[in-house]
């Protein structure tokens, strides 16, 4: 879907001469433009696109409740905002840049051996994810102060939690089918074709790999805008960016945000929201979580390693790079 949709774009003649020189941009007033600044700038218009155009739409479709028929429509305004003002957008911006639109996505068939190592890392760090928010709510609750300060925050992102549960709920398999496609198979798309394709591709024209994965990760945390989901979103931007960079292929980003979303739309749908929330542990289950954690983060790491060891070596940097590999 994505290759065909860049693909159309391709064929899109913005400048004729264009053609004839695959590394001069379209838009000449772009030449200046610092490749990080253009990243802020195209986030920032993104931003807007999405949630005050897009979320508009939302509204327009009514009271979100689960008896009401347009938390369906709402479904459908959210998948297609996303292709709207995310996927459509970055692929203009990038065409702005360059005609080579394969490469700035990198739309390259993954190495088999890579793409097992991508999926078992994001099955792996999942209980690490799980257990650094479960001790995270503990640490919160425990401190009354910081409890008490970060209770009106909570309280207006739990609102927001709450209107989602209401997209992300499904009572039947074929409802838990559409859930899937707006929530899991359009972002995995749509938001790595923002961040690991066109922000990791002009954050590496100014910065070493390292530096550009660690700053595609950290724009994907911050955009989410959830300050308590912070460290699991920067430890998923980290690793996608890491996995989509070293392996020269943006379908393995894909499949691997896919999946982390799939995972928790699937225990939402199999067990229910008072079931996801796992209650206050101790003795031998607070143990096992103990252990499952240092496990998943340890097998995280190793698969990080090898992943490195087996990557596909990286296409020389653009010439205004300021950095090499790592």
């Amino acid at each position: 879907m994505l290759q065909q949709f860049i693909e159309l774009h391709n064929l899109q003649e913005f400048n004729p001469e264009e053609q004839n020189d695959n590394n001069r941009p379209a838009g000449g007033f772009l030449k200046g433009l610092n490749p990080f600044a253009y990243v802020i700038v195209v986030l920032a218009v993104i931003f807007f696109l999405y949630q005050f155009i897009g979320g508009a739409l939302a509204l327009a479709a009514g009271d979100m409740t689960l008896d009401n028929p347009n938390v369906k429509i709402t479904r459908i305004i959210l998948a297609f905002g996303q292709f709207m003002f995310i996927l459509a957008p970055s692929i203009f911006f990038a065409r702005l840049q360059t005609h080579d639109l394969k490469r700035t996505f990198r739309l390259n068939k993954p190495k088999p051996s890579l793409l097992i190592l991508a999926v078992l890392g994001i099955v792996m760090i999942q209980p690490f994810l799980q257990g650094y928010m479960y001790f995270q709510e503990q640490l919160i609750n425990s401190i009354p102060l910081l409890n008490d300060g970060l209770k009106p925050l909570r309280d207006v992102f739990d609102t927001f939690e709450q209107s989602t549960m209401k997209i992300v709920q499904a009572h039947n398999w074929f409802e838990f089918s559409v859930v899937v496609f707006v929530i899991c198979i359009t972002p995995a798309i749509c938001e790595e074709a923002l961040f690991r394709g066109f922000a990791l591709s002009n954050l590496r024209k100014v910065y070493k790999p390292f530096m550009a994965i660690f700053t595609t990760g950290l724009l994907f945390a911050a955009y989410h805008f959830q300050p308590f989901n912070i460290v699991p979103l920067l430890i998923l931007g980290f690793y996608l960016g890491f996995i989509v960079f070293y392996s020269n292929s943006l379908y393995i980003g894909i499949l691997a945000h896919f999946l982390n979303n799939f995972f928790a739309s699937y225990y939402m749908f199999v067990y229910g929201k008072p079931e996801f929330e796992t209650p206050r542990l101790a003795g031998d289950e607070l143990t096992d979580t103990i252990i499952a954690v240092v496990l998943s983060i340890l097998i995280f790491s190793s698969i990080i390693i090898l992943f490195y060891r087996l990557r596909v070596k990286s296409e020389p940097a653009p010439a205004v790079n300021h950095g090499g590999d790592v």
